[in-house]
């Protein structure tokens, strides 16, 4: 209900009191979560989060007896006009995936409510993703003002389509990073303020949104042409999607594969997966086994602007035959609203860490900030590891960020910052 009554953007009061009404018999603390999301938006991961719980309960809940529920039906039915337009969700969790949590462990997150409680429902279908093998794929094109980019994921299960071949599922976001514009600034704040309840990486999702928004929009020409290349480096047809489906996907792989691959441009990828970290690209690459990896979150943040600080991911492999060392920076609000330095340094920097032929580094000595835009990354993989220099990390995308740390394990504190004054 909460999903349909935001499908336009505002929740009407015969909307407000119908769903107030029904959640009247849910434990206090559900029908406190609800109020919450009746008055602020729930966000862009909202939908695909309650598609893949009832994909996910259609799936698992007839494994106990057999039989159908009778819920089910309209369950489906929910399933499929939530997702409509997002069909690789429910292939994914009803065909290609081959692993189902326990309905013990299900029963038990119903019982403490944690189902409505958490905006991580995807975790309730934790090890789904274990069978698939994730492959990132990118097609780059640059324009003057602009970068085109096509970025996307293709899921290999271990079943067999009808022809014989493994099946496969590909979805792509087609989008525009805008090069050398800064977002508006009241812009940013206003997105800030009405999405401050959400999740930090999510968050930060809705501003990347913003950042394609303020681009000049794909032409169909160009559309047509990101397309054919992609399916030509694919080898088979994909699915398109938004950057927050995309994004989404991204998150559940991260926390239920361990998998994440990040390609900022021009050959150059982060990827982390069950059996290796690696990165293909001068400055910082990196190449490690994952069971010798170390990754922890600094104590400390790198102070930045006035109410904005740097969270630093430190990455080491502790082998003697192959040391090698990646830092990745994350901007993080320190408090709530945000400085006005704070926005403006985002408004600025934001768009040129979403765009894929630039690279930020962060400069740590002495508790200072500055960055560095590398607009000509190499054209060729680097033979050699080739560290950054000390006190430099890779100022990531926050979301990249969360990804990596998720796919390592890495634990840190994501709260809410302190009130202002």
């Amino acid at each position: 209900m909460l999903v349909v009554a935001w499908a336009d953007g505002a929740v009407a009061e015969g909307e407000r009191e119908r769903i107030t009404e029904r959640a009247a018999e849910l434990p206090e603390r559900l029908r406190a979560w609800i109020q919450q999301r009746l008055h602020s938006p729930p966000g862009p991961y909202f939908r695909y989060q309650v598609a893949h719980l009832l994909t996910f309960l259609c799936s698992v809940w007839p494994c106990e007896t057999g039989e159908s529920h009778g819920w089910q039906a309209d369950a489906e039915i929910w399933a499929d006009e939530i997702i409509s337009e997002a069909s690789w969700l429910r292939r994914l969790f009803g065909g290609v995936s081959a692993e189902r949590r326990e309905l013990n462990d299900l029963r038990k997150i119903l019982a403490d409510g944690e189902i409505l409680a958490t905006d991580r429902i995807w975790a309730l279908a934790r090890g789904s993703h274990a069978a698939l093998a994730p492959r990132h794929t990118a097609v780059l094109r640059e324009e003057p003002g602009q970068c085109l980019q096509a970025l996307s994921i293709t899921l290999t299960g271990n079943k067999l389509s009808e022809d014989g071949a493994p099946e496969r599922i590909a979805v792509a976001a087609l989008s525009v990073a805008p090069r050398d514009l800064d977002l508006e600034v009241n812009r940013v704040t206003e997105l800030l303020t009405r999405y401050g309840h959400l999740r930090e990486n999510e968050r930060w999702i809705v501003l990347a949104e913003e950042v394609a928004r303020a681009g000049r929009p794909l032409t169909p020409r160009q559309r047509q042409e990101l397309s054919m290349e992609l399916v030509e480096r694919l080898g088979h047809p994909f699915e398109e999607v938004s950057f927050a489906e995309l994004a989404y996907l991204e998150d559940a792989l991260a926390v239920d594969a361990h998998w994440v691959s990040w390609l900022p441009g021009k050959l150059e990828e982060l990827h982390i997966d069950r059996d290796r970290v690696s990165r293909k690209q001068v400055p910082g690459t990196f190449q490690a086994p994952r069971g010798e990896v170390l990754a922890q979150v600094d104590p400390k943040l790198v102070p930045g602007p006035p109410g904005l600080g740097f969270r630093v991911l430190d990455i080491q492999c502790r082998s003697v035959q192959q040391p090698g060392r990646l830092r990745l920076a994350s901007p993080v609000f320190l408090q709530e609203p945000p400085t006005a330095e704070a926005v403006d340094w985002v408004a600025r920097h934001l768009p040129d860490m979403c765009d894929p032929c630039t690279q930020l580094v962060l400069d740590e000595a002495a508790g200072t900030w500055m960055a560095e835009v590398h607009s000509h990354c190499p054209e060729q993989e680097s033979a050699d590891p080739e560290p950054l220099p000390d006190g430099r990390s890779l100022l990531v995308p926050p979301w990249v960020w969360f990804r990596a740390a998720g796919a390592l394990n890495v634990r840190f504190f994501a709260g809410k910052r302190k009130a202002a004054g």
